[in-house]
């Protein structure tokens, strides 16, 4: 299914679900069966076609959305010690799904990312429902800690 999966895109990318490795392009190499059942024996993995432009990251604390782009130049931006958070005003349709995505999971806060496509798209990718967000929130000044704070306290 992989294989398969590799040939339907130009470009496939991937990921651990777990264990802090990063987002690598997929290769005729990885696809090898004796290196591909030795990966997945350490760790699930995420197989996505690679989807050009910037990375977005929202986080949905009750009813208030926080957006962010990640500006950087590598494939997995938490490789980049050089990434800049630029505080995003969320779109109007793209908060909608946010908090869509998050009642679907039944969550009352989860970290969504997205792909902004050069063609003024946004891709949904993952929700993440243990997100990180100090960085986060010292790069925005957006106040997740003190809407969590509200949040579980209400």
């Amino acid at each position: 299914e992989i294989l398969e999966f590799s040939q339907t895109f130009k470009d496939v990318i991937f990921k651990p679900v777990y264990g802090g490795s990063h987002t690598q392009f997929l290769t005729k190499e990885h696809l090898e069966i004796n290196r591909m059942k030795l990966a997945l024996s350490i760790s699930p993995v995420t197989i996505q076609e690679f989807i050009p432009g910037t990375n977005i990251r929202s986080y949905v604390i009750g009813e208030k959305v926080y957006s962010a782009e990640i500006r950087s130049s590598s494939l997995d931006f938490r490789e980049d010690k050089r990434a800049k958070l630029i505080y995003l005003e969320t779109p109007e349709d793209m908060k909608k799904q946010c908090l869509a995505i998050t009642k679907a999971f039944g969550l009352k806060w989860t970290g969504i990312d997205w792909r902004f496509k050069p063609n003024g798209d946004f891709v949904f990718l993952e929700a993440n429902f243990s997100p990180m967000f100090l960085h986060f929130e010292r790069e925005t000044g957006c106040p997740i800690t003190e809407d969590l704070i509200q949040l579980l306290t209400s």
